[in-house]
């Protein structure tokens, strides 16, 4: 929808206001919140009703609420004790105030109008003309020509329109205030399991879609494990049966259930995978056969089982690299798989797998931050999500060509999923607000230095001076922005506007430059102008990455023997090796402050290579992820911890005094000088499941 609202045009599409010639990109739960008072002018709306229309139920305090009414003022210049488009009602709510006007679409193309030649009436007679026959004969053929001319563009317009035009109705099938996943419809389409992750286990559901009633899947034995994830499920042809995970750091099992309704049989064992292996199962066409997936510490392998027999087979499947082939679509008719596989440059590949005949077929990659391909209902594309971040639905044909918008929509989603009417497709969606906080040991205070209603990641302290660097979503991308250990002094430094991903971040000692690690390339990003250049490593998965002077840093690639330290030089774009007897190194302004990981596991500190002999720190990684896990300053040393599935962020003041538990934090990435610590909590991470309304 296009809205003129006094002399701003808002586009919900485009997540844009205009004002004159002057257009700015808005936060999604700005473009939600606008859009809403848009189709609810003159109207006192509470905030009650807000959360649950625009926030969709979701649990978020009112200070999320007033922070984004904030923000679209300051979008509309709206001063709130004068206001012009947004009034606030004390103890009753807002009223959205300004004059508003749905605008019609853009048109698609300029109509085809035939007009008679003017006529001079003077000469005009009562009788009919005289028309010679062969006169006659060429107005019939172009009056023939114009009318084919015309149904053939209009036909042609009509299927171009049915072609291009994207879904953007949908509907809610959850509205929980976990993070909901995983959805498979019935075959009668009757009922709904779908997975919910909660703060301490994760949940399968079954949901009845007539009634709205749900059960849970259980298992008794296992209610004392907080850790304990059931899930995902999978249902067979005729919907009496289902599949699906039970799994924990300790066990790993899957299981088959008959269902009638929402009345389970009992649980039946069918395989004991390795513990620690959080994987997926599905039916083939055939009920007697399941697809299943799991990992004994090395990438994900694809197998297939036999229910009656017992009898297991390793698939022919694409060479393992990262997370594996943890990731298939059985086709909607045929007895074949799509596979979404990384490859050793971190490209997403999609293959093409036939179970009859074991023939495996590569159909396309992308180098993008992007997962989890499916077959379309004919069978014939496949279907993603949309480059990050991702706000739509697209469809490829199976040589990665002929994009096609399926469906577009303002929030972020991830996974979609075919619905079992044949026309419609599922996905999840939700809100992630993550914050960054600066934390001042000394002082022990804490103060938001990254606060927007959308996700600010990364947050790093800068060498030189008192600035903070961090990943943020506000523009509706990610870009660089600085700010202080206030919170104040917010500017935008990059101007991506494209769909990279960044993982990590590090600022230079002498502060010119960030370098931002990437899914399989690093990028140099000059802090005077923003000016962003991917550097020429070959594209391949990286970790520990840190600057070891102003020219050189150090990161860590795989090898045969192992993870191994390379040297990239940014003045000759040379690279050079580490003794591969290292797997990591975190470097240091302060040589004391170097860490060291050997390959076999040892950590060591100072340019000195001193061991750690601290009992607590010899168990840790130095690594977690792509990011640091350790890291040291002066006397003290950071850490993270992960409590019955809570992570802490850990503090020892010194190696001969006990560890102090800080806070909880929601993410791997934090930052530790002298200053203080920066790390990030979550302010509501609830995703819901959508789907999409198709036409008739």
């Amino acid at each position: 929808m296009r809205w003129q609202i006094e002399g701003f045009v808002f586009c919900e599409k485009q997540q844009t206001l205009k004002f004159e010639q002057e257009i700015s990109q808005l936060e999604p739960m700005v473009v939600e919140l606008l859009a809403y008072f848009c189709r609810h002018t003159d109207e006192i709306v509470n905030r009650e009703q807000l959360i649950e229309k625009v926030w969709r139920g979701r649990i978020i305090t009112d200070n999320a609420v007033t922070k984004v009414i904030n923000k679209l003022r300051k979008n509309l210049n709206d001063d709130p004790r004068k206001p012009r488009f947004i009034a606030t009602f004390p103890k009753k709510g807002y009223r959205f105030i300004a004059s508003v006007s749905e605008l019609p679409e853009a048109s698609s193309g300029a109509l085809l109008k035939i007009s008679s030649p003017p006529t001079n009436p003077a000469t005009q007679q009562n009788h009919p003309p005289v028309i010679s026959k062969a006169r006659f004969a060429v107005a019939a053929t172009l009056l023939t020509v114009i009318i084919v001319t015309t149904m053939i563009w209009i036909t042609f317009g009509a299927m171009q329109e049915k072609k291009q035009r994207p879904i953007t109705a949908v509907k809610a099938l959850t509205r929980t205030a976990g993070n909901d996943a995983w959805p498979q419809v019935s075959p009668d389409g009757n009922y709904l399991t779908y997975m919910e992750f909660t703060e301490k286990r994760i949940h399968l559901w079954i949901k009845s879609l007539v009634d709205e009633k749900t059960i849970e899947i259980t298992h008794d034995d296992d209610d004392d494990d907080e850790a304990l994830g059931v899930g995902p499920a999978a249902w067979n042809s005729d919907g009496s049966k289902l599949v699906y995970l039970v799994a924990s750091s300790t066990s790993c099992q899957y299981y088959l259930r008959e269902i009638n309704g929402l009345t389970l049989g009992e649980a039946k064992l069918i395989h004991n995978c390795p513990a620690g292996s959080y994987g997926r199962i599905s039916f083939t066409h055939d009920d007697n056969k399941v697809i299943y997936t799991e990992s004994d510490g090395t990438p994900y392998t694809l197998f297939e089982m036999n229910l009656s027999t017992g009898a297991k087979r390793r698939l022919n499947q694409p060479q393992q690299f990262v997370a594996g082939n943890n990731q298939f679509d059985l086709h909607p008719t045929q007895n074949k798989l799509l596979i979404s596989s990384p490859d050793k440059q971190q490209w997403e590949g999609y293959y093409s797998l036939d179970l009859d005949t074991d023939e495996l077929t590569l159909l396309f990659k992308q180098d993008a931050f992007i997962c989890c391909g499916i077959w379309d209902h004919s069978g014939e594309r496949v279907v993603l999500m949309g480059e990050h971040p991702a706000y739509q639905i697209v469809s490829y044909d199976q040589t990665g060509k002929d994009r096609q918008v399926v469906y577009s929509g303002s929030q972020q989603l991830r996974t979609p999923l075919r619905h079992i009417n044949g026309k419609d497709y599922m996905f999840i969606a939700g809100y992630v607000n993550q914050n960054a906080l600066f934390y001042d040991i000394e002082k022990q205070t804490e103060v938001f230095v990254a606060n927007t209603s959308v996700d600010d990641r990364l947050a790093v302290f800068s060498h030189h001076n008192q600035q903070i660097a961090f990943v943020g979503l506000s523009t509706g991308s990610e870009e660089i922005w600085l700010t202080d250990t206030q919170g104040k002094h917010l500017t935008k430094l990059s101007n991506f506007n494209d769909s990279r991903h960044i993982i990590d971040l590090l600022w230079s000692y002498n502060g010119n430059y960030l370098l931002g690690l990437g899914l399989n390339q690093i990028y140099l990003i000059d802090t005077k102008t923003g000016h962003s250049e991917p550097l020429k490593i070959p594209q391949i998965e990286m970790r520990g990455v840190s600057w070891k002077n102003d020219h050189v840093f150090a990161y860590s690639t795989e090898t045969e023997k192992g993870w191994r330290v390379n040297y990239y030089d940014i003045n000759t774009h040379q690279v050079s090796y580490e003794d591969e007897k290292w797997a990591f190194i975190q470097y240091s302004a302060d040589p004391d402050d170097l860490l060291w990981q050997h390959q076999n596991g040892e950590l060591f500190f100072s340019s000195e290579q001193e061991p750690i002999n601290n009992e607590e720190l010899k168990q840790l990684s130095l690594v977690a992820g792509r990011h640091f896990k350790l890291k040291k300053n002066g006397t003290k040393w950071a850490w993270q911890n992960v409590v019955n599935g809570k992570r802490y962020l850990m503090l020892k003041e010194s190696l001969q005094q006990p560890a102090t538990k800080l806070f909880e934090v929601d993410s791997y990435h934090f930052d530790f000088s002298k200053r203080g610590l920066l790390y990030h909590t979550t302010d509501s991470l609830q995703a819901d499941i959508y789907q999409t309304i198709a036409d008739e």
